[in-house]
């Protein structure tokens, strides 16, 4: 039996085309949520989501001024390879409390991780966050 070569070809195209929508699922890594000011948890995900594209501006404006923790949000170090989970938010009022689990590290030097939590004030229709939250130890 004597396959031809235009059978042979549109098999390997459709099994190219395949992989490519394989692929394409499995990187998405499924949707994920949006980040709300309005919420607690949301707030603090987007400060730290901008102190990892080292964008410290943008990570001030979830500070509040109170705190004079944004001038020291410069002098921080993050580790490019972090990953970071919410584990529990609690909410009390106009106060809330976030608490991240925080994985640093990775291949030769191993990894480590560590819990913080962030302390938040409701402002209007946002949340701020307030003392001074991870990376900042003490603020100037």
């Amino acid at each position: 039996m004597r396959v031809r070569p235009g059978i042979v070809l549109a098999v390997v195209a459709v099994l190219v085309v395949a992989l490519a929508v394989v692929a394409a699922l499995v990187s998405s890594g499924g949707d994920r949520p949006a980040l709300d000011t309005t919420t607690p948890e949301g707030v603090v995900q987007l400060y730290v989501r901008d102190l990892f594209n080292d964008d410290v501006e943008a990570a001030a404006q979830y500070l509040d001024p109170a705190s004079n923790c944004a001038d020291s949000l410069s002098d921080i170090y993050i580790s490019d390879t972090a990953r970071v989970a919410v584990i529990d938010t609690e909410t009390d009022g106009d106060t809330a409390t976030v608490e991240l689990q925080i994985e640093e590290g990775s291949g030769l030097e191993g990894s480590w991780s560590h819990s913080e939590n962030f302390t938040l004030r409701r402002d209007a229709s946002t949340w701020l966050i307030t003392g001074e939250p991870w990376p900042l130890y003490e603020c100037r």
